[in-house]
């Protein structure tokens, strides 16, 4: 409940973030990577500290509630890590690589229909990951302070979730401003062409990212 509430009081300010990018001026560099960020930094920045004030508002509940409490609130977070009594989810890179590309499909589709519509999406997955790791962490404390216990614990997954998540927020973003195009931009015209191709651009990306979160998930983070 408290995920909806969130998201319902952020998508009018995304919507009018959104838009105003869509009015950006049309650029006059080299079309790039670099250049595209450069452009776009502002909603990149908004979103990104967003997914993390989500993110670490949820783990600093994961950490410090009671335990029981915890299980009871955020037992749905728990159940995609097998930590509430479902099965736990394992997959070859195959499988987790079509599952995270679907989510990506899902943050550029939301986007799109409805300009913000993926923040629930988005918002979910940030207060999943905080639970999961604020939980863990506290597991793994015993002793020590918990707040340590969930630095040590997350700084050597921070390259996967960074990653992840920016494949997802690219995303979201893409399908954003796209969605605001094309109900202000004439089809074809030369802003609205340019609004395309910085998106597809930035898909690629995201796919890009997709992958190698996949990769680091199943190669490298599995055997932490």
């Amino acid at each position: 409940m408290s995920i909806a509430f969130i998201s319902v009081l952020l998508v009018p300010s995304l919507n009018s973030l959104l838009q105003s990018e869509e009015n950006k001026s049309i650029r006059k560099n080299k079309l790039s990577i670099v250049g595209l960020f450069k452009d776009h930094s502002d909603i990149f920045a908004i979103y990104i500290f967003l997914f993390l004030g989500v993110f670490f508002a949820y783990a600093l509940y994961a950490l410090f509630l009671p335990a029981v409490a915890v299980k009871y609130i955020f037992s749905s977070q728990l159940e995609l890590a097998g930590l509430a009594g479902g099965a736990v989810l394992h997959g070859e890179f195959i499988t987790i690589l079509a599952n995270n590309i679907i989510i990506l499909i899902a943050c550029f589709l939301l986007s799109l229909v409805y300009g913000a519509g993926s923040i629930l999406f988005l918002t979910w997955n940030a207060s999943a990951w905080g639970v999961i790791f604020g939980f863990l962490a506290r597991q793994s404390a015993a002793s020590q302070n918990p707040l340590v216990s969930f630095g040590v614990f997350i700084i050597p997954l921070l390259p996967h979730l960074i990653t992840e998540a920016s494949s997802y927020l690219s995303a979201a973003i893409v399908g954003g401003v796209v969605s605001k195009a094309a109900l202000r931009e004439k089809l074809f015209s030369k802003k609205f062409n340019h609004i395309i191709t910085d998106g597809l651009l930035l898909l690629i990306f995201a796919l890009f990212l997709v992958i190698i979160a996949g990769f680091l998930e199943v190669y490298v983070f599995s055997v932490l």
